[in-house]
């Protein structure tokens, strides 16, 4: 039984809506955020909906992120970059072509009611919520929507994606021994988190797909808001339900329990050309062995339900047998579903379900598309006819939702998560550092660091009291990590970070060239199968003329006032690049770009150079902007206001 009464308070809301608007409703943004820009190098072609976000820790991704009516949010051609770069790959690799919820079932205990929510009632048009500071602590994409409600026709342009890097807890950890001096390499993880936020009736879903910096993809969905309404949900029946509230004398009413069932679409891209299923299966081959399991992976090449009885140790993998990572590995991705399914639906009883790609199969059940009306995954299993070469995966996600008394107005978000991990994606973890990028094939067998890394900066003295022409200046090396052949060191002396011809010595004598100036040394350390590094001391001031200088050794420089220069590309969505630079070199650290309405764009320097998408509105009504410098080591907080518009900034 499938009734409406779960849209009426929603109806009503909308109704006066539009009465107060008239037959034409349009809402400005009250706030939305810059999509993170990379480079100029060629874009995926899906225009204002392109995210492209490097991480704090040096991976990056990219892809198209949009909001559908009836899906809600959708990414396509979703591309990982891993941190070590060039040493791995040197380019984007592509995983996923397209990833979104397929359908959402929500079945009550009771028998008296079961919804289909993406395509009963849809994700996005009026049930998308407009993120603000509260719900979206980082930046936010512009959603453009036109949708009718009855007769009426709706227009909106709202802040409906939230794009959010987070911390997520520690990434890896390795120790040369227990003891403390030893070598220890530690990171902690980072996350980019794509959401968006939607109302169905009394319910509030969060879509949240989070890509790590290890190239894994958690797709969640997250339901908080209230309760559903006694009067239609609360029955007199402890089988189906659980008491909540403060109990009546004549009777006992219990709030229904209740299955919401996520289906996702997975429809993944590894590579190019055709890719494979594969099946890994474990037995125990001789019980008077129990410590002896063996493993077998089977290509499955035909469309299949995961058996109703898989053992819990059975996993499946998507691969490309043609791409292989350096080692000779085929690329693939595992799906990790550690959720409970629903086994009382054909539907949501099998863990996953694989087909091939077909355009007209969009939903897990109650198809909206002409081309299979009404069709659910079992019929595209049994319809399918060709091998398994383009495989979709329909990943069902299950939460039964027993309420509580806790679960009262506002109800705790609770959760319904899978991911995709990489198998066998890279040679290595994806932000292995240089340290550690020539162990592969096995554990850490020799001594020492892969690449030449400075542990404690090089240092200038002099023996003199006061530094003056002719005074002569001396440098150490710095301390270094032990490496595995041993180093050697080159010394280049710098004036202004410029190299000083031909002084590359221990020592440096003081010219009248140097006076006035800031002089440093540039160590650089290289050995047999090392990767090579180098690193600077803190400058020293040279006094001019007859002051001398009574410090025998560098101080840090004092912080200066960078220069901030805005340029707009003429061409595409209008963007501003930000360049910090100044006598010290490029600027490091975070700038805050804010504009009206609220709207903010918080971005990371790369090479003292950002570049950020501003919403289209903004650039027509020639917004006034205000970008923030917040400083680092080397430079002081700086601000400067500019005015954009499409073609030109001010």
């Amino acid at each position: 039984m499938n009734t409406d009464h779960r849209h009426r308070p929603l109806q009503r809301l909308l109704a006066l809506a539009v009465a107060l608007a008239g037959p034409l409703a349009v809402v400005s943004p009250a706030g939305s955020a810059a999509v993170n820009a990379a480079t100029d190098e060629p874009g995926l072609g899906c225009g204002s909906s392109e995210v492209t976000h490097t991480l704090d820790s040096g991976s990056a991704w990219r892809m198209c992120a949009r909001i559908d009516p009836m899906k809600g949010l959708v990414l396509e051609q979703v591309q990982f970059r891993p941190a070590s770069g060039a040493r791995e790959y040197d380019g984007w690799l592509p995983v996923i072509d397209s990833l979104y919820l397929a359908q959402l079932v929500v079945p009550y205990d009771s028998g008296h009611w079961a919804y289909n929510d993406v395509t009963g009632f849809g994700f996005g048009d009026y049930q998308l919520l407009a993120q603000n500071e509260k719900l979206c602590p980082g930046s936010t994409m512009p959603v453009e929507q036109a949708f009718m409600f009855g007769p009426q026709l709706l227009q909106r342009t709202i802040p409906g994606i939230c794009l959010t890097e987070l911390a997520s807890g520690l990434g890896w950890a390795s120790h040369g021994s227990n003891d403390s001096r030893s070598d220890s390499y530690i990171q902690q993880g980072r996350s980019l988190e794509i959401s968006s936020m939607t109302k169905i009736s009394w319910y509030e879903y969060q879509q949240k797909i989070t890509l790590s910096d290890q190239g894994t993809i958690t797709v969640g969905l997250g339901a908080t808001g209230d309760l559903a309404p006694s009067d239609f949900f609360f029955l007199e029946d402890p089988s189906t339900g659980w008491p909540i509230g403060e109990e009546p004398e004549d009777s006992i009413n219990y709030a229904t329990s209740h299955w919401h069932n996520a289906v996702y679409r997975v429809d993944f891209g590894i590579g190019a050309g055709e890719q494979q299923v594969e099946q890994w299966d474990y037995i125990q081959p001789d019980p008077l062995q129990p410590a002896r399991v063996e493993g077998v992976g089977t290509i499955r090449t035909d469309a299949f339900h995961a058996p109703e009885d898989a053992d819990p140790q059975t996993w499946w993998r998507v691969l490309n047998p043609t791409w292989l990572n350096p080692d000779g590995h085929p690329r693939s991705y595992e799906i990790v579903n550690d959720a409970i399914q629903n086994p009382y639906d054909p539907l949501t009883r099998p863990q996953v379900s694989f087909t091939n790609d077909h355009a007209c199969q969009e939903y897990a059940s109650d198809n909206l598309n002409a081309g299979c009306p009404g069709l659910a995954v079992p019929d595209y299993v049994a319809a399918e006819t060709e091998p398994l070469t383009d495989p979709v995966a329909w990943v069902n996600v299950g939460f039964h939702h027993i309420a509580r008394d806790e679960d009262q107005s506002p109800m705790p978000a609770h959760w319904q998560e899978f991911s995709l991990a990489p198998r066998d994606f890279l040679t290595r973890q994806a932000t292995t550092p240089p340290e550690r990028s020539c162990v592969n094939g096995g554990p850490v067998t020799e001594g020492g660091s892969c690449a030449a890394v400075n542990v404690v900066a090089p240092r200038i003295t002099t023996e003199s009291p006061a530094v003056t022409m002719g005074t002569i200046l001396s440098s150490d090396r710095g301390t270094w990590r032990v490496t595995r052949s041993p180093l050697a060191f080159h010394r280049q002396w710098l004036r202004d970070g410029q190299p000083i011809t031909g002084s590359n010595g221990v020592d440096h004598t003081v010219t009248a060239a140097d006076l006035g100036r800031r002089l440093s040394v540039r160590v650089d350390a290289s050995a047999f199968q090392v990767i090579p590094g180098s690193a600077t001391s803190a400058e020293l001031l040279i006094p001019s003329g007859s002051s001398p200088s009574t410090s025998p050794t560098a101080q840090p420089p004092t912080r200066i006032t960078p220069t901030l220069t805005l340029t707009q590309p003429t061409k595409g969505q209008p963007r501003l690049r930000i360049r910090v630079r100044g006598k010290a070199g490029v600027g490091t650290g975070t700038l805050v770009v804010r504009g009206p309405g609220g709207w903010r764009s918080t971005r990371t320097l790369s090479k003292g150079t950002v570049v950020v998408r501003v919403p289209r509105a903004l650039a027509a009504s020639r917004a006034r902007l205000v970008v923030r410098y917040r400083g680092d080591a080397s430079y002081l907080p700086a601000q400067k206001r500019t005015r954009i518009t499409r073609g030109h900034v001010r």
